[in-house]
């Protein structure tokens, strides 16, 4: 969950942090933007589809490893958790029902950017906590507060933070389970394959994805 942004774009809220970057000369950074669009170009035409492709149903661990993982291509599976209590059951009243009192971690940043490079700096979030519910105030703007507030503790709050919402979810993904030999249910995290396997459970998600090297 993530909410908007009333702060000017720069402006950073008490508690985050910036790491100012070395000045690189316009001449290198258009050298480098240059050679990561001559890679996506290279990639799309030796690999890569035009297009993300759609799947009506997830594919064996066998094909999601050959036809996959393994050249790097991303897929969307319609329907792949339609089954999920949460998609029905998650909305902002149960939310509060359930989990409204728990202190959580929540990322604040100015403008949405975090962990991420933004105006030559490095930038990361201030963490704080507070209870979900004051979070969903902020969410459905019932209170007003500066800056974009989004629930994105690594490696996954889900599991420790909302273990109440747990019934809500698979315990984890079966043909993903046997592809890669590990157990995983996370709502975030950056340590292992699970990362690239995301549920979107309401709204959409934009990825912007570079080839791999």
């Amino acid at each position: 969950l993530r909410s908007g942004s009333s702060r000017p774009l720069g402006a950073l809220p008490s508690g985050s942090e910036e790491r100012v970057l070395p000045a690189v000369s316009v001449a290198v950074m258009h050298a480098l933007r240059e050679s990561v669009r001559r890679l996506a170009e290279e990639a799309r035409d030796l690999y890569l589809n035009d297009a993300v492709p759609y799947l009506d149903k997830p594919p064996t661990p066998l094909e999601f490893q050959r036809s996959w993982l393994c050249p790097n291509k991303p897929f969307i599976v319609r329907d792949a958790i339609s089954h999920w209590p949460a998609i029905s059951k998650w909305t902002f009243p149960y939310l509060r029902q359930e989990v409204g009192e728990q202190s959580v971690s929540v990322a604040v940043t100015p403008n949405g950017y975090a962990d991420a490079v933004h105006q030559g700096r490095f930038m990361m979030p201030e963490e704080r906590k507070m209870r979900f519910g004051e979070f969903l105030d902020i969410v459905e703007r019932k209170r007003a507060a500066s800056g974009v507030f989004y629930v994105q503790k690594q490696c996954s709050n889900l599991t420790e933070e909302f273990p109440q919402l747990l019934k809500d979810v698979d315990a984890h993904i079966p043909w993903m389970t046997e592809a890669l030999g590990m157990k995983q249910l996370t709502l975030h995290s950056n340590l292992s394959h699970w990362n690239i396997n995301t549920h979107i459970i309401n709204h959409k998600k934009r990825f912007l994805l570079t080839p791999c090297i």
